[in-house]
């Protein structure tokens, strides 16, 4: 039997004579309610020297600039930009924020950047993988993750992430039951999902045929929960989500929730230990459903998400973030849930400066002496797979 429970997790009321202006309204509640609390944070951290936790990292494509918010949901600033390779064109966050995947101007791939609290780490590259990836999705852990890319026709399954990456995994288009709208990897970083453009789910298996596990009838995004072969779907077109457990074997399915209606624009789906959170990015509501209560949480959003990306700490996830904007968070992790925003940084934007791969033999040498991070071969032995 389902437990079809709602329980409404932020009520946020408009007095406003249109919903854009109470959207308007409650947006100006939360940044006069909190930008004492930023100002205090910022400053305290200047004055002092101290180091403030870090809430999670950002990045800027019209810098080409990696940010560290600092501090806690409700009481963050921005830190200054990192030093990050120049010609950097994007920056893929794993689930816990430890490292992202980066790309570079001109469709060469340069691998991925780990953090040091709130500092760069190193740099490691990771020979031959797609350069101008379409689509990268992580495992819940964030220990695998897998590429597409519609020109190069090929998937790519890199393992060992982020301290010893190798290709575990590539497959062709041709291998490939349809056209891919989604992929989603397991913690084991076998157990591999296809989800296509006409809204059907496959399992692709190691050394054998693709296996259709579920049609929807709009396939809005899907999720493995961690450590587990167990998928979370939404399909906008019922409104429902659903989870497929044990994948590798005969699949159950499990209803955990309906009535998740007017997702506009692209679905975005996230899962957790806990809970899994969908919303869209034309849509001012966020449903976080209980795993194991299957209770429904509804909050409404002062502002409509461009993205859902998990930051560090379990349950608060990045909503928005454009330059020279405040970026807004979502906490789902409690009984009450919160809508915060990070001011914008007032600090001035540098010129990315090349920062040392991990190994450096054999790589190119640029000006200064320096290695140069842009122009390095594509196979040699500064590559983690030779």
């Amino acid at each position: 039997m389902r437990i079809d429970i709602r329980i409404p997790l932020l009520i946020l009321v408009c007095l406003g004579p249109s919903w854009r202006a109470g959207s308007a309204q409650r947006q100006g509640e939360i940044l006069e309610r909190q930008a004492a609390q930023s100002r205090m944070v910022g400053a305290g951290n200047a004055t002092q020297g101290m180091q403030a936790p870090v809430l999670g990292f950002v990045y800027d494509p019209n810098h080409g600039e990696v940010r560290a918010i600092l501090g806690l949901a409700g009481a963050s600033v921005f830190g200054g930009p990192m030093a990050v390779p120049a010609g950097v064109t994007g920056a893929n966050f794993a689930p816990s924020q430890n490292y992202a995947l980066l790309a570079r101007r001109g469709g060469g791939f340069i691998g991925l950047l780990t953090f040091q609290g709130a500092e760069e780490g190193s740099l490691i590259p990771i020979c031959g993988a797609i350069s101008q990836p379409d689509l990268i999705s992580f495992s819940p852990s964030g220990n695998t993750a897998v590429l597409y890319s519609t020109a190069a026709g090929q998937l790519q399954v890199i393992s060992g992430l982020p301290q010893s990456p190798k290709l575990a995994r590539i497959i062709g288009r041709d291998d490939l039951p349809d056209d891919v709208r989604f992929l989603a990897v397991a913690d084991d970083g076998v157990t591999l999902l296809q989800g296509t453009v006409h809204s059907a789910v496959y399992l692709l298996p190691e050394g054998g045929s693709a296996r259709l596990l579920y049609r929807a009838g709009d396939l809005g995004g899907m999720a493995f929960t961690p450590r587990s072969s167990d998928v979370v779907v939404f399909d906008r077109e019922a409104g429902t989500a659903f989870l497929l457990q044990g994948v590798n074997s005969a699949s159950a399915y499990v209803l955990l929730a309906e009535g998740l209606t007017g997702v506009g624009g692209s679905a975005l789906v996230q899962v957790n230990s806990r809970s899994a959170v969908i919303t869209g990015t034309n849509s001012n509501n966020l449903w976080r459903i209980d795993l194991q209560t299957l209770q429904v949480q509804n909050v409404s959003l002062p502002v409509t998400p461009r993205l859902l990306q998990p930051l560090q700490t379990s349950g608060k996830y990045l909503l928005l973030y454009q330059s020279g904007l405040p970026a807004w968070i979502v906490d789902t992790s409690g009984e009450a849930g919160a809508v915060s925003f990070v001011p914008a940084s007032l600090q001035p934007h540098i010129r990315p400066k090349p920062i040392p791969l991990s190994t450096s033999a054999g790589l190119l040498v640029g000006p200064y002496g320096r290695p140069d991070l842009v122009n390095r071969p594509t196979f040699g032995p500064g590559c983690t797979d030779q």
